[in-house]
Parts: structure tokens; sequence; C-alpha cells
């Protein structure tokens, strides 16, 4: 009897020790499982809250021209500066999503770009009210006005402005109802071009070489050129063009009072006087050119229809061994483009037919883009080659069909439609001397209508003329060209995600995904226990 007690109590001993093991064992399954699955919890609310922050800051780009992106061009650059470079925005950066909507995120990106591939960039924004200081810093490097809504470049003494509406390609027959109130910023804008402005600008501040002009544009304090066909818009799109480029532009120099002097300017800019120059402003010009005999200058010459007599420039002109014809070139309707024009007296583009012109000689043409495009020549007057033995070349760069005729312009009947024949409307003359063994050069560039620049031509990316005038003084002058960057396209699809919708994926991590968890978990430890 008592050793069956003491069997049954050993028995009973067995099964208490052998279900305190299998609680073990189930405590540790199951503990195991649940920190395990605590852990990869854990794990994802981390991973998700990373990217929750990175997506805080970056754009995830669906668009085909990549237009949060910077190209390598860019990139190259920018990462080899050697110069503190400052890009100011004159307007507080949380209004920039006011006056641009969406849009704001791509200024925001491109300009974070910059400052993330060097650490010589840097990029502040201010208010010019707010922060008079720090405006009157920036106005004491420019000669213009800055106002509120403007990009400053700056680097040492040397600064560029521009608007910011200028970073986009506008449609021009939708810019007044945006104004208006009656559509949306973003429904006005085709295209992106902030990169290649901010690029350039970059280049232009740093350029130890920069090469100056001097534009002519007054005479006794009136224009110099007629301003009856928008002249003074060829000139202002001819100005923008040159800043746009990388040249130091002087405007409004007039021809009866400014010095000329080679020491302050490597290029003229002479636009088609509607009346005659004087014989000291002949020699001014001639003075310039000639730089004590050491040459190494450019004088760019537009002539026009609009002009009058000109005895004295003519013989100038001759000099150089050209003379400009009493005409304009017109061509068969297939040898001719539509373009349009701007109209002066009705603020707006008019369509008219103008001769296209084929690009005589390549050698002053290497920074075009796309050399395919056409180049137009409305209203061109023929140039012609007078022979003459003193050394100076002319060079035809752009030339009208076989099939273009003159029309006189001082006898409207005097039209020969069966005299045709290939006419040269765009030339530079070189003059070489041999100087100490050393061959210098001075060159004048002859355009021979001011239309040729027409503010709509040469901001129209379908014509080539604006481009190939600049490849030519880059050429002539020695300056490295620009970076060509185009234009990217904002039809295509892209994920705009705001930043309230990033604030509420922000709350939804980090507060109601943890405190579904902690739910979980507290339900999980009630069951646990109730079993």
């Amino acid at each position: 009897m008592k050793e069956n007690t003491q069997e049954m109590l050993h028995s009973d001993q067995l099964d208490d020790k052998q279900r305190k093991k299998l609680k073990f064992r189930k405590k540790l399954k199951y503990g195991t499982m649940a920190t395990a699955v605590t852990a990869v919890v854990i794990v994802v609310v981390v991973l998700i809250n990373v990217l929750v922050s990175m997506l805080a800051d970056v754009r995830i780009d669906l668009t085909e021209d990549h237009v949060y992106d910077v190209s390598e061009e860019t990139v190259d650059y920018v990462k080899n500066l050697d110069q503190d470079v400052e890009i100011a925005i004159s307007v507080e950066q949380d209004t920039l999503q006011d006056l641009f909507g969406t849009t704001e995120m791509i200024i925001s990106e491109t300009l974070s770009k910059y400052e993330d591939y060097s650490d010589h960039v840097s990029v502040t924004f201010f208010d010019t009210t707010k922060d008079p200081d720090v405006l009157s810093k920036y106005q004491t490097l420019y000669n213009g006005d800055i106002s509120s809504g403007c990009v400053i470049v700056a680097s040492g003494e040397r600064c560029k402005v521009y608007r910011l509406l200028e970073m986009f390609d506008i449609d021009s027959n939708k810019y007044y109802e945006y104004m208006y109130g009656y559509c949306s910023f973003s429904e006005i804008i085709t295209g992106y071009k902030g990169e290649q402005m901010l690029t350039n600008a970059i280049m232009n501040v740093t350029d130890a070489n920069v090469k100056r002009v001097g534009m002519i544009e007054a005479a006794n304090e009136n224009y110099i050129f007629s301003a009856t066909q928008g002249n003074a818009y060829v000139i202002e799109s001819l100005a923008t063009l040159l800043d746009d480029n990388g040249y130091d532009v002087t405007r409004g120099l007039d021809i009866a009072t400014a010095e000329l002097s080679p020491d302050e300017y490597d290029i003229l800019v002479l636009p088609a006087p509607v009346n005659d120059l004087s014989v000291d402003a002949i020699e001014r010009l001639t003075d310039f050119l000639h730089n004590d005999g050491t040459q190494g200058k450019q004088l760019l010459y537009i002539a026009d229809y609009t002009q009058g007599d000109t005895p004295n420039l003519d013989a100038f002109l001759k000099e150089w061994n050209i003379v400009i014809g009493d005409s304009v070139i017109n061509d068969a309707d297939e040898k001719s483009q539509v373009v349009n024009t701007y109209d002066v007296y009705y603020n707006r583009g008019q369509a008219m037919i103008a001769p296209s012109v084929t690009i005589a000689t390549t050698d002053y043409s290497g920074s075009l883009e796309n050399a395919s495009l056409p180049i137009v020549a409305p209203f061109a007057r023929p140039i012609t080659e007078e022979k003459a033995n003193n050394g100076r070349v002319v060079i035809p760069l752009w030339q009208t069909s076989e099939s273009s005729y003159e029309v006189s312009l001082t006898d409207s009947e005097a039209t020969d439609t069966s005299d045709t024949g290939a006419h040269t409307v765009a030339c530079i003359v070189q003059n070489q001397q041999n100087v100490n063994n050393e061959i210098v050069e001075s060159d004048l560039l002859v355009l021979s209508s001011m239309s040729m620049l027409d503010t709509m031509i040469v901001s129209d990316t379908a014509y080539n003329n604006g481009e190939y005038v600049i490849s030519a003084l880059n050429t002539l002058c020695g300056k490295e060209a620009s970076t060509v960057i185009a234009s990217k396209s904002m039809a295509a699809a892209t994920l705009d995600i705001t930043t309230d919708q990033i604030d509420v994926i922000k709350w939804v991590v980090w507060l109601a995904i943890p405190a579904l968890v902690v739910a979980g978990g507290v339900v999980m430890a009630i069951r646990r226990r109730s079993r």
C-alpha cells in the first residue's frame, strides 16, 4: 500500500514536470513568435517613416523630359565651380506656391539640385520689403531695378537678374487670361527652362574673360534707328539675347557723345542709323576697330530698309569692301517661310512671308544646337562685295536661293522677277594684320535687316536666327559658348503630391499605424491571458 502511494506521488510529480515543461515550451513558442512579429512590425514602421521623410524632400519625377532633374552638363559644371555663387529669390519661399501653385515644386527642386552638387552654391529667399539690406546688397551690383519675384545670381562683383516667369515658356495666347484670373498659372506654361537660365547665369558671373558689348541706340538723344517698325523691340530682343548668352551689355550709347573706347568694349552694335553718321562718328568707329594697331575688336552693323541716305556710312562700308543695295529681297513661296513678326501698332504678331536662307559657311555655326532649323530674312537688303586690294576678306554667311529677286526701295515698279539669283544677306568682313609676326584681326559682322532679329523670330525656337548670330559672335571674339540646355516640356504626366497630402501621409505613418500596432498588441495580450 505504501509502495503504491509512493508510485502515485512520483507519477503526479512527473505529470507536474511534464505539464510545466509543456507550458514553458508553449510560452517559448508563442513568446518568440510575438517577439518576432513585433520586431518585423517595428522594422516596417521605421522603414515607412524613412521613406515618408524622403518623400517630404524629393519629388518623384514621371515626366518624359525629367523636369525635376538637371542635365549632366549642369552637374559637371557646378561640381567644378571654384567660386562662390549666390542664388537669391526675391520672394519668401512660403509664397512661391501662392504664385505658381504646384509648379513651385519644380523651381524649388531645381534650386536644391544646385546646392546639392556644389558647396560653392547657396540659395536664399528674401522679401524686398522685410529685408531691405539684402535687396541693397544685390542692387549695388546691378544697374537695373530688382523687384519682388526676381531670380538673382551673383558672384563677386558680378550679378545677373531675371524674372521668375522667365524660367518658363508661356503660351502668349493664354497669358492675358491668367492675368485676369480666368485660368491658373499651370495652364499657361508649355515648357520649363529654369535650368538653362540658372546655369548660363552662373557661367556668366563666374566668367574670367567676359566680353563687353556697347549698344549704340541714340544719336543726339534720339533713337538712331527708325522707331516706327518695331525696331525698338528688336534692340530689346538683341540685348536680351546677348545678355542670356553671357555678354556684359551696356545699353543706350549715343553715337554723338560716346567715346566708343576699345578699353571699355570688345564689341559695338550699330543698328540701322536712319540718318547719316557724322565724319567724327565714322572716325571713332574706325579707331575702335583699329585699336591702336592691335585689332581684336568686332562691330555688328545691322542695315534696314527704313534707313535714309547715308553717304558717310556707305563710304565706311565700302572701305570694308561691301555695298548694301537699295532694295529688298523676295523669293518664291516654296523658298520662303510664313513667320510672325511684331506689329508695334497692334501689340501682337503679324504673319508675313520671308525668304529662307542657306548657311554659306559652317565656320561660324559650330555652337548651333540644331543646324537644320531654318533661318529667315524678312525685308533683307542685298550685300555685294566691292573688290579692293586692302587685305580685307568678305565671307558670305547667309544666302537666298537662286530663285530670289530684288524689289527696289526707291521705285516700287522696278521689280524684275526674271532677273533672279542668290543674294548675300549676312556676311563677315575680316581685317587681318601681321603685328610682330602675330596675326591680329578685327571684324565687321553685317546683317541686312533689323527684322532678322525681330523679337518674335528670335524667341521662336523654330528658327536659328538668334542662335546663329550668337554663334558667329562667339567664334569671332573667342568666347566660350554658353551651355545649350533644351527647354523641358510640361505636357507629360507628373506625380504631383502637395504639401497637405504629404502631411496626411506623415500623420498616418507616425500616429495611425503605431496606434494600430499597439491596439493589436493589447488585444493579443488579453486573448493570451484569457486562455
